[in-house]
């Protein structure tokens, strides 16, 4: 399945279920880096359109979130760390 169009935009189907729920494409999530876990950011820009992406946070952002107690029971690995630097875009 071709995602790109020669605009850089890409279009592919998926279904609703009963649940309200969506299964995003393997080429769509490989594309934007989606993992189990990944949050989504919905933004509906125009009467019965809308964007979804995913939501990266910046290194700043982790530190405002590693201040806001509670304390967790573990810390993040260097590689955990790694990960979540990578899905950044710069």
């Amino acid at each position: 399945m071709g995602l790109a169009k020669s605009d850089g935009t890409a279009a592919v189907e998926a279904t609703v279920t009963s649940k309200g729920q969506i299964t995003l494409p393997k080429p769509i999530r490989q594309r934007l880096g989606i993992q189990t876990g990944t949050r989504i950011r919905f933004l509906v820009v125009a009467r019965g359109h809308f964007q979804g992406e995913p939501i990266l946070h910046d290194l700043e952002d982790l530190w405002a979130m590693a201040d806001q107690g509670p304390r967790p029971k573990r810390t993040m690995t260097t590689a955990q760390m790694n990960i979540a630097k990578a899905r950044r875009k710069w």
